[in-house]
């Protein structure tokens, strides 16, 4: 398990992005180990850096934490490394399915989407629904309709939008027995973020797992489950998303911190060993070898954290 603590910056506030392994902070660099900076992760490397940079902007210039996470889930959905957006992963039927949320901790209101595919930017669709509609989340074609009859409403992008080669190479391996621990995918993004009127925000968006069954839904559109945010903290998680579900992985953090007088850190720490018991003794579980938990925190008054185990 590593632990990386970013600097601490009061000026204008913090902003964290995550995807899988890797976490930027303001003023750290990305904390993947120097063998794995090589290729491929030096480009998301840079990727994680310019999106941190568009978030942290919006701070810089007295923008909402709402609005910086949004801005950095963003700039991720649109770039094809991450299995988010543009880059997301095909189901099991060769089709794009995903799924966002976005959360306010100072009102304690959410967004979420999920089975949508003609969505350009999922984070941007759950916010709509969190401000413009009455609803908390809305899923499918439900939501691609609540979408488009709206006054300033996006133009739907096509399933070719989505077609990159990687991710077809991918699903081709799933289907065809490949390795399992190579179909894992923990590139959803996540993003957390303190403005300096002290409120808190937290976004996460994802594809999902490849070859996954028609209306599988994750962790990343359950608030609790792979999203939190409240007046205190704000949770972003990468990983296994159906144990996230199971163990209401994001508000036990919560809970434990808030009730218990456990430390973020301690209470990521307790919940990491829970789930990781779990698996040892679940015969889902057991049979996937990639299990892996990673957390991207942030404390009101304090740093941007990432726990990974």
């Amino acid at each position: 398990m590593s632990i990386s603590v970013p600097h601490r910056d009061r000026s204008y506030g913090r902003c964290g992005v995550c995807s899988g392994k890797c976490l930027c902070s303001r003023s750290t660099r990305c904390n993947l180990p120097w063998k794995e900076r090589q290729g491929s992760h030096c480009i998301i490397e840079f990727a994680l850096q310019s999106a941190l940079a568009l978030g942290s902007q919006v701070l810089q210039q007295g923008g909402r934490s709402l609005d910086a996470v949004q801005r950095s889930v963003e700039a991720l959905e649109d770039c094809f490394l991450f299995n988010a957006g543009k880059g997301a992963v095909f189901n099991k039927d060769g089709k794009n399915e995903l799924e966002a949320t976005i959360v306010d901790g100072s009102a304690m209101r959410s967004g979420s989407v999920a089975c949508v595919h003609s969505v350009k930017n999922p984070i941007k669709a759950a916010r709509c629904v969190m401000e413009k509609s009455s609803h908390s989340f809305i899923v499918g074609d439900g939501a691609e309709e609540f979408l488009q009859g709206l006054e300033e409403k996006e133009n739907p992008v096509g399933p070719e939008y989505f077609n990159t080669d990687i991710r077809h190479k991918e699903l081709t391996a799933k289907l065809n027995g490949g390795n399992a621990s190579r179909n894992n995918h923990p590139q959803t993004v996540g993003a957390v973020a303190l403005d300096y009127r002290h409120e808190l925000a937290a976004a996460s968006s994802t594809g999902g797992l490849v070859g996954k069954l028609k209306g599988r839904v994750g962790d990343t559109a359950v608030v609790g489950a792979g999203v939190y945010a409240d007046d205190k903290l704000a949770i972003s998680c990468s990983g296994d998303g159906d144990v996230f579900l199971r163990h209401t992985v994001a508000q036990k953090i919560a809970s434990l911190y808030h009730h218990k007088g456990y430390s973020l850190r301690q209470a990521c720490r307790e919940e990491q060993k829970l789930c990781q018991a779990y698996c040892v003794n679940d015969w889902v579980c057991s049979a996937v070898p990639w299990f892996s938990i990673q957390l991207l925190v942030i404390q009101h008054r304090s740093d941007c954290s990432h726990f990974m185990a």
